[in-house]
């Protein structure tokens, strides 16, 4: 590797520093720390009313083991095992259907087989769509979402429409709960794209990002 290639590798590892720590912060630490008041909740039960201690222990219990996914997910995300054997098109779709699965919202795709592009470029255009469609289901309340990833000659584009809520751009930025945002931007830097993100309230959201294909390619 030269120089510059090592440059953009080690950004991009701190890029998924980032969005880990925020990962754990927005879902486990916050249900940890829940779960220590139910905990001390269940002990209090425990010398008045042991059926009232026993159904909080035992709803505690099944929060920990969602916690316990929770975590796996955060862990499998470091690189999903499955892109090295089946590939971006299909792990972008493998994502997709885990969507569909378990959130409320219609999802419509439409994904190119993209084989033009080298190994770590292909991790970043999945985890750039990857970022989008956690957004969308985090904090979009959408009950659509429309993704496409499509290859042309020079260039590749990713879009990702959804008919949530809606935001204020630049009051999102400086939210925490939208840190995730300023993470795909710093994405698609790294990769010499542009992005695109217009949100309407009560309309929804659409981002467009273009990445130029002269970077892409195998070396």
């Amino acid at each position: 590797m030269n120089d510059g290639r090592n440059e953009l590798f080690f950004e991009i590892q701190e890029l998924d520093r980032k969005r880990i720590a925020r990962d754990l912060h927005d879902t486990s630490l916050q249900h940890l720390s829940h779960l220590i008041h139910k905990l001390e909740l269940a002990s209090i039960y425990m010398d008045h009313d042991m059926i009232k201690s026993k159904l909080e222990i035992a709803s505690t219990v099944k929060e920990i083991n969602a916690i316990i996914e929770e975590i796996r997910m955060v862990i499998y995300d470091l690189r999903p095992m499955v892109f090295d054997d089946l590939g971006l098109k299909n792990t972008i779709i493998r994502l997709l259907d885990s969507v569909k699965e378990n959130v409320d919202i219609l999802v419509e795709f439409d994904i190119d087989n993209i084989v033009s592009c080298n190994e770590s470029t292909a991790l970043g255009i999945f985890r750039i769509m990857q970022e989008c469609i956690v957004n969308v289901c985090r904090h979009s309340k959408a009950k659509h979402l429309k993704v496409l990833l499509k290859d042309y000659t020079d260039h590749i584009e990713i879009h990702v429409d959804d008919d949530g809520i809606g935001f204020n751009l630049d009051e999102a930025k400086k939210k925490e709960r939208h840190f995730g945002l300023l993470i795909l931007e710093e994405r698609v830097k790294l990769m010499s794209g542009k992005i695109k993100v217009s949100s309407t309230f009560g309309k929804g959201t659409k981002i467009h990002v273009f990445i130029p294909k002269v970077l892409t390619k195998h070396e």
